[in-house]
């Protein structure tokens, strides 16, 4: 039977020429701390990054900063931390949420969607097209506060004669901002024949 590594451990070596005891320690830690005896808990109950307070599960850090730390090289603990209540999960990044029955009509009809799209709809009053995205400012998936979105449109006309540019700029306007429209078509009505009656 192979010894474990660390001067005065009579275990059996099982990873990386150390016992399980140890191995965990180093994985925890970073550090077997041969010196300590392994009966001894050596790394901290709660996550080191300051204002944390998750439990730990490796290396003194939660799961969610141990993740960032093996993804990035660094625990980014200016990131805050989802914490999931049991009401929505992660999809492909972005949070989703279940929707409220009185709120489906801003949602197609479905029953769980994009917080952020719904957050959007909500903030519109209405439901969004198929061709509208909501982008995140800052680039994180899970930050749905409504300073953080912005309404982006994948719109476009299929060609680029004037004609067709003319009738997708009166479209574009009749859904964003039919009241510029409606000035403009005043504006046009008097420019061309005179002020109508009642102007």
């Amino acid at each position: 039977m192979t010894r474990c590594a660390v001067e005065g451990c009579d275990r059996r070596s099982v990873t990386r020429g150390w016992c399980h005891g140890h191995y965990l320690r180093w994985y925890r830690t970073g550090d077997v701390q041969a010196d300590r005896p392994l009966s001894r808990r050596v790394h901290p109950e709660t996550c080191s990054v300051e204002g944390c307070g998750r439990p730990t599960q490796a290396k003194a850090l939660c799961g969610t900063h141990y993740k960032r730390s093996v993804k990035h090289g660094d625990a980014q603990p200016e990131r805050r931390v989802r914490v999931a209540t049991g009401e929505g999960g992660l999809s492909h990044g972005y949070w989703c949420v279940p929707v409220p029955p009185e709120l489906r009509h801003l949602a197609g009809g479905e029953a769980w969607v994009a917080e952020h799209r719904l957050i959007m709809a909500k903030h519109l009053g209405r439901a969004l097209y198929p061709d509208e995205n909501v982008h995140h400012r800052n680039g994180a998936r899970t930050d749905n506060r409504m300073e953080n979105l912005e309404l982006w449109s994948t719109r476009q006309p299929r060609g680029q004669r004037v004609d067709d540019k003319i009738v997708f700029a009166v479209e574009i306007l009749a859904r964003y901002r039919p009241e510029t429209l409606d000035a403009l078509t005043v504006h046009h009505a008097v420019m061309t024949k005179g002020s109508p009656e009642g102007i």
